[in-house]
């Protein structure tokens, strides 16, 4: 996998997980697929997502790293945060609903 782009965000208070996408790319069945690792402090997780062109792709992919971080257990208890706010900035926050997530609390 090629890393495209890649955001970190903060675990705790000296951690963090590191979210990287690669580059979109044609599939041999003509659909575009998005690869990402979601790297936590003990393990990885890995995945793609298709989409009919690349920006579909990578935002589907990134939607699907936002539900992984958001139904984790470090998430719900207010433990994992962007630049020190509950909002990841992920999809499916772009253009849908309200601008921002709030975590449960």
């Amino acid at each position: 996998m090629v890393i495209f782009v890649e955001r970190r965000f903060e675990l705790d208070d000296d951690m963090s997980i590191i979210a990287r996408f690669g580059k979109p790319k044609k599939a041999v069945g003509g659909e575009f697929q998005c690869h990402y690792v979601l790297g936590w402090p003990v393990h990885q997780e890995r995945g793609y997502a298709c989409g009919e062109d690349g920006i579909q792709a990578l935002m589907l992919a990134m939607k699907k790293v936002h539900i992984a971080l958001i139904e984790s257990d470090a998430y719900k208890q207010g433990r994992l945060k962007l630049w020190g706010q509950a909002d990841l900035d992920l999809p499916p926050t772009w253009g849908a609903g309200p601008l921002y997530y709030v975590a449960p609390r």
